[in-house]
């Protein structure tokens, strides 16, 4: 059994001097508090893009949903924050139990693993409201392959710096099925084309934590499946050029076969996000453009801590090289990029 008992690490921390002393309980609550987790999934067909996550910072809850008609544009959303991480819990592991948020006036997310089944789950009941912010309530069932095999993995295991351990597990181009409604968009997964990704994360990130993203699932041009998952641990327009300065878990797949990168370059516009980004690499096995249809946003500041959340959604165009050397044509693949800045 995969345990990431990232919560027994030497974390560094502001409290960290009283571990080993009298006063290690404190310092016990303290690392508590630093720890980091989140449960990200997505399901995307070729009529909608779904997307919900489970957040738990230590003194702050946070869960989000939001589903997409590809075809028309619209999209409902629905978000919640929590004190204390209240109604929140993360999964023992990746490959362990389930992610959940039961919150009144919002509803609940669920996001499961059997391993006896190989299986993960996606149960979702949120709730509508009524008056200018008027919504529909949302309700999506989905059953995602993953017998942790084929596609595999990346899973990451790492000290970024002193006291800084980090774990993720990420794979994207999982076969999934099941269905979503929220109003006037209904997905009852006929069509069968159903790709999903998962991010789970955990660790004790930098008080002031920067990040660019893309990730999605889909069909190239001669219809082999391919997803990607391309991090940069930066500053937006921040440049480097060593792999060990720069994130660990950036992966391509192509039918399930896994290919690890080193790093990649994000080029946009920080003021006009809804403009085309490229994602690249310096080896051409990554030439991506990025054609945003909208974006889910958030912006929390409550002081000391502070997040400015930006996650377009839409579609990606370009070439990927696997493993072997070849090289795959993409034309309409529908996924996120994402510019975050975490004060926590």
């Amino acid at each position: 059994m995969l345990d990431p008992n990232l919560e027994q690490a030497p974390a560094a921390h502001a409290l960290s001097g009283l571990r080993d002393t009298p006063l290690a309980w404190l310092e016990r609550g303290a690392r508590a508090w630093r720890m980091k987790r989140w449960h990200y999934t997505s399901v995307v067909t070729d009529n909608v893009l779904f997307a919900c996550a489970v957040v738990d910072v230590g003194y702050l809850g946070n869960a989000f949903a939001y589903v997409v008609d590809r075809k028309t544009g619209k999209k409902h959303e629905y978000s919640t924050l929590t004190p204390t991480a209240a109604g929140v819990t993360i999964a023992k592991s990746s490959i362990d139990g389930a992610s959940r948020i039961r919150w009144p006036g919002f509803g609940r997310i669920e996001l499961g693993y059997d391993a006896r089944d190989k299986e993960r789950t996606i149960e979702v009941a949120l709730d509508g409201t009524r008056g200018p912010f008027a919504r529909p309530s949302l309700s999506a069932s989905y059953r995602i392959r993953d017998a942790g095999t084929l596609p595999a993995p990346i899973v990451v295991v790492e000290e970024t710096e002193p006291g800084r351990w980090l774990y993720t597990h990420k794979c994207y181009g999982l076969e999934a099925k099941g269905a979503v409604r929220a109003g006037d968009i209904v997905d009852d997964g006929s069509s069968g084309s159903g790709l999903a990704g998962l991010d789970w994360n955990k660790g004790f990130r930098p008080r002031e934590t920067h990040w660019n993203w893309a990730a999605a699932s889909g069909r190239s041009r001669t219809g082999a499946v391919v997803g990607f998952n391309l991090t940069a641990h930066r500053k937006p327009g921040e440049r480097v050029n060593h792999a060990g300065d720069d994130a660990t878990d950036c992966a391509l797949w192509v039918d399930g076969r896994v290919r690890k990168l080193e790093r990649v370059q994000f080029e946009y516009d920080r003021a006009r996000l809804l403009e085309p980004w490229r994602i690249y690499d310096e080896d051409g096995k990554v030439e991506l453009r990025f054609h945003p249809a909208g974006e889910r946003a958030e912006d929390v500041n409550l002081a000391v801590v502070v997040s400015r959340f930006h996650q377009p959604y839409g579609r990606f165009e370009g070439t990927l090289e696997d493993a072997n050397g070849t090289l795959h044509v993409l034309d309409n693949v529908y996924g996120v990029v994402e510019q975050h800045f975490a004060r926590w």
